[in-house]
Formats: C-alpha cells, structure tokens, sequence
C-alpha cells in the first residue's frame, strides 16, 4: 500500500520537480558569472525540461481513459501544464538579454 501512495505522489509532482529544478540549475549556472558558454547552457537545460514537461503533459492527457476525472490524472495534467508555462516564463531572460559578454 505504502509503495503505491509513493508511485502516486510521484507522478503528481515530478512535472513541478522538473521545473523547481530547472529553476535551480538556471539561476545557480548563471549566478556563477556570465561566460561565454552560458547562453548555450541555459538555452540546453531549458530546452531539455520543456521537452521532458512537453512528455509529461502527453503522457498524462493519454492516460486519461475513465480516470480522467479523478484528482491524480487532474494533478498530472494540470502540473505538467503549470510546469510547461513556468519553464517558458523562466526561459523570457535567455530571449531578452541575450548572449553575454
């Protein structure tokens, strides 16, 4: 039972993870000076969690089926949904300033 309650509690925050950690690595990589392998860096990560978001929204609206009313499929959707917007607005500084140096 407990390892079940886990696996759930999981798949309901690891879209909100993903972003909390790309958050993290961003603002930690470009607080640690600005190089010229920044931009590139931070334009990967951000790619690699919007796609790593982007499969979690796909694979929670596929797993829909008669628990898609239910609060987990709500929480993995809506969660990869939150996470898909929040990596995006994260990622406006790359698109404003540019490169460094």
């Amino acid at each position: 039972m407990g390892d079940h309650f886990f696996r759930k509690l999981w798949q309901g925050t690891a879209p909100l993870v993903l972003w909390a950690s790309h958050f993290f690595f961003c603002y930690l990589y470009a607080a640690s000076g600005c190089r010229r392998e920044t931009w590139a860096v931070l334009l990967g990560a951000t790619l690699l969690a919007l796609a790593g978001a982007g499969w979690l929204a796909w694979k929670a609206w596929r797993g829909g089926g008669e628990a898609s009313l239910g609060v987990l499929h709500m929480a993995r959707l809506g969660g990869a949904i939150l996470a898909l917007a929040a990596i995006a607005w994260s990622a406006m500084p790359l698109l404003v300033f540019g490169r460094c140096g």
